[in-house]
């Protein structure tokens, strides 16, 4: 290896982006849905409007 080679090696090293460590993640809670019964009791004797801001707030309640 030549001079040249070697120097050029070294800042290749120093230069070189950090590779991402897949055993270092961030664990998140999993996102949790409303089941079928849940979206039937939310509906019953709500306007469409009414339905939406329900379905939010348990969705809010449920993942925080």
């Amino acid at each position: 290896m030549t001079p040249e080679d070697e120097e050029f090696a070294a800042l290749e090293k120093r230069l070189a982006k950090p590779v991402d460590d897949d055993d270092i993640q961030d664990y998140k809670k999993p996102w949790v849905g409303l089941t079928d019964a849940e979206h039937e009791y939310l509906m019953r004797g709500r306007s469409t409007l009414d339905y939406g801001y329900a379905v939010e707030a348990k969705l809010k309640e449920k993942n925080t």
